[in-house]
């Protein structure tokens, strides 16, 4: 058995065990991390692989989160159905608003994400007789059902596995994207968009494609944090949060698989000791981004991967 078959096994059982292990507040801690990760592992393909930045992200989460909440309340839809569908729903926004901000570029795609962003959390914040305005929804549980032969409410370790069952799923298939020939189509247009273009890649296709995963990721994160929180509110897809998952991509590192989870810790952990600071706290993520890119363009994968000679990004 190879030495990274062994530390993958290792790492795993790691992740096993925490629930049964660890304190309550740590489990929660955990699994909010975990959907974090979902949804900076959808942004990375959108900024890592192809080269674009957002600064709205969290406002797709919040339509997967609002889809999600509204289809189980009021048409009655269980969990699993409202939040496949919801991620459905924010994969096809994504989609269709990509027709117009995917002709941006650079600068222009980031500022118009950026109002896209507060457009769609004024929408969130007054739209009250839908989203229940600044107050929020609550939101019903998950609910385990197979007739006849099991039936539960989830409960925290119940939403533990399953938020990484996925988490590592997830991480699974975008391997095997990011490895094909539609990752490697994603990183020519990162390089040279006009250059991929004339070598015959269907670059508007590609776009569009990589904007629609990158929503269904968010909305899918959007609606577990709804359902396991049990609340829904627009100060979860505040600017703020855009600039959080934003900074996880980056400390993690741009184009790289484990850069979602290094990332997710990290931030998490700061944010524990920088919450005394308030909306100050925005400030230092921005000073950890631009130090970051500046001494660091790697992230956490790619100064591990300078300590110890190995491949990070993968």
């Amino acid at each position: 058995m190879s030495k990274k078959k062994i530390i993958i096994g290792l790492i795993l059982l790691a992740y096993a065990v925490i629930p049964v292990t660890s304190p309550e507040n740590i489990v929660h801690l955990m699994t909010i991390t975990g959907i974090w990760i979902i949804i900076a592992s959808g942004l990375n393909l959108l900024t890592g692989y192809m080269g674009y930045v957002s600064f709205g992200h969290a406002g797709f989460v919040g339509i997967g989160a609002y889809a999600s909440a509204l289809l189980t309340m009021r048409l009655g839809l269980s969990f699993w159905s409202g939040a496949l569908l919801a991620s459905l729903i924010t994969a096809l926004f994504g989609l269709l608003i990509g027709l117009a901000i995917l002709r941006l570029s650079g600068t222009y795609f980031s500022i118009g994400t950026l109002i896209l962003g507060e457009i769609l959390y004024s929408l969130y914040y007054n739209w009250s007789p839908v989203t229940g305005g600044f107050m929020g929804l609550n939101v019903p549980g998950v609910i385990f059902n197979i007739p006849g032969i099991i039936h539960f409410e989830f409960e925290l370790i119940h939403w533990y596995y399953f938020v990484y069952i996925l988490v590592f799923l997830i991480a699974g298939g975008l391997k095997l994207l990011v490895e094909s020939h539609f990752g490697k189509e994603l990183i020519a247009i990162r390089e040279n968009e006009s250059l991929s273009e004339s070598l015959g890649v269907n670059v508007n296709l590609r776009k569009s494609q990589c904007l629609a995963l990158t929503c269904f990721l968010a909305g899918l994160g959007g609606a577990l944090l709804a359902h396991f929180m049990r609340h829904v509110d627009p100060a979860s897809f505040a600017i703020a949060a855009s600039t959080e998952f934003l900074t996880i991509v980056i400390i993690g590192g741009l184009a790289s698989l484990v850069g979602p989870f290094f990332g997710a810790y990290v931030l998490i952990t700061l944010s524990l000791y920088l919450e005394i600071l308030g909306k100050w706290r925005m400030v230092v993520y921005g000073l950890i981004i631009v130090s970051i890119m500046i001494y660091a363009r790697g992230g956490i994968a790619g100064i591990l991967e300078k300590l110890f000679k190995t491949e990070f990004r993968k």
